[in-house]
């Protein structure tokens, strides 16, 4: 069961919110209740808010929530509640009311608060770091990507007096939006991965990008810490922000001007070899994570730790054996005509900066089992003018390397498949619903398959096809 639209709190929460009236008298008999935004995870006693998004309203699940059990329901449209039977408690908006319930948990929270955001690597970088000091003490990271508005609220109502630290992610994907979560947040340590192209088409400019990335600082305090990434083109820009709110910077990257530095990467079968450098000591450590991107996201978990006096060694250690994201560069290995098939899916999102990336690390992967590289590709979102530019340098890039096999999947490139090295390419679709059937990729053992795209194109559907057929075989 997926709780984590599930909110446990005390009914004196509830006492925070403008109620306009009132069809249940049921939270009142408890000391301690649930409060669930998802009507598919509600359970027994549960109270249901009926949140109002932009592609859905729920008001329209109250029936499912109440067949799972919620004890009443919050909702903000008084035609349902005059003509409903359900318990209901009506307020005049639903978002402002779980608000209230998410301040009223958050301002007794003594939590050591940090915020991390940049162009890619948020997620991964909040899991590593909920790795590291989960390890040590309870520790609260925001589930999933859990990072705009709503996903901030969700994340402050759940947080626990217990927790000694708390970790939120903050995206953006127009103007004017990391500032206002960073003030919902307050944070003592805030991290900038780094600064991409992700939602160019909405911010107009990379260094617009930077601007809003470097807008994490306005809900921190004048003694607050922020990692930033040495390497960025927009470094000086980030650091002059920072350095006006008279906050502490740490760098990371592979300058040797970092703080938190990457000296040296060494690839071999199956593993790689890194030197990293915290403040001029050194620590070492070998992964199994090929795609050197993500091993990016290290640095700034080092710098936290360093920050917190942590172990550095043993930090590594459990950076090391930490897991990914689902979707984020999750590989599989699979038998296939008595050899084997390594699929690996990273069809969470695409930005350019993590699609060149992990193109460059397919094609400089190593392993003893892979004998021929397929990738299927599809378009990159929310790019707006920088469309062409963005996706013919793909292509450019894709006939650049060593991979053998080439499939696009989507409006876009479908158009530039013509461009794709004649060696290379295979087949474009337009649209993953034009797949007929995995028989299409013509898979022998010794395969590996990479499969990247924007989230809205589907192809994470495909790699639930592609596990189901591999398994079958």
């Amino acid at each position: 069961m997926n709780d984590n639209y599930r909110i446990n709190c005390s009914f004196d929460c509830l006492k925070s919110i403008n109620i306009i009236d009132q069809r249940s008298g049921i939270y009142l008999n408890n000391k301690e209740c649930n409060i669930s935004t998802d009507s598919r995870y509600v359970q027994k006693k549960d109270i249901f808010i009926a949140l109002k998004g932009r592609y859905s309203d729920g008001h329209n699940f109250l029936s499912q929530a109440f067949n799972n059990g919620a004890s009443a329901a919050i909702i903000s449209e008084k035609k349902i509640f005059e003509e409903s039977n359900f318990p209901l408690i009506l307020v005049q908006d639903t978002f402002i009311a779980l608000s209230k319930i998410a301040e009223h948990n958050f301002k007794d929270i003594k939590s050591l608060k940090i915020a991390i955001t940049g162009s890619v690597g948020k997620t991964t970088t909040k899991d590593y770091l909920n790795n590291v000091l989960s390890y040590y003490e309870p520790t609260f990271a925001a589930p999933e990507s859990f990072n705009n508005e709503l996903g901030i609220a969700l994340s402050k109502a759940k947080i626990s007096k217990l927790d000694k630290y708390a970790i939120f992610e903050v995206g953006m994907n127009m103007k004017n939006e990391i500032r206002n979560l960073s003030k919902l947040i307050n944070p003592d340590i805030a991290v900038i991965t780094n600064i991409g192209e992700a939602h160019i088409g909405n911010l107009g400019s990379k260094e617009n990008i930077a601007i809003e990335k470097s807008s994490i600082i306005e809900g921190m305090s004048n003694n607050g810490i922020i990692l930033l990434p040495r390497d960025s083109d927009y470094f000086e820009l980030l650091q002059k922000n920072a350095l006006a709110k008279n906050l502490r910077t740490i760098t990371f990257g592979y300058s040797s001007k970092s703080d938190i530095q990457i000296k040296k990467i060494t690839r071999g079968k199956d593993r790689v070899f890194i030197e990293f450098s915290v403040f001029g000591e050194v620590f070492e450590a070998y992964s199994n994570m090929q795609n050197i991107s993500i091993i990016n996201n290290y640095l700034p978990v080092l710098g936290i730790a360093h920050i917190l006096n942590y172990d550095l060694t043993e930090v590594l250690k459990n950076i090391v054996k930490s897991n990914v994201n689902k979707s984020r560069w999750q590989e599989f290995d699979f038998e296939l005509d008595k050899g084997q098939i390594k699929l690996i899916d990273d069809t969470y999102n695409a930005s350019p900066t993590s699609m060149f990336e992990a193109i460059r690390a397919v094609d400089e992967y190593e392993a003893d089992q892979i004998s021929r590289k397929i990738i299927i590709i599809g378009d990159m979102l929310e790019l707006g003018d920088f469309n062409e530019k963005y996706h013919s340098d793909l292509v450019n890039l894709i006939n650049e390397t060593t991979i053998d096999h080439v499939y696009f999947c989507g409006e876009y490139l479908s158009s530039l498949f013509g461009m794709v090295s004649s060696k290379k390419k295979k087949k474009y679709f337009k649209s993953v619903n034009d797949i007929r059937s995995i028989d299409e990729f013509q898979l022998v053992g010794g395969d590996l398959i990479f499969i990247k795209g924007g989230n809205k194109i589907g192809l994470n559907n495909l790699v639930q096809e592609f596990i189901n057929y591999l398994a079958l075989t």
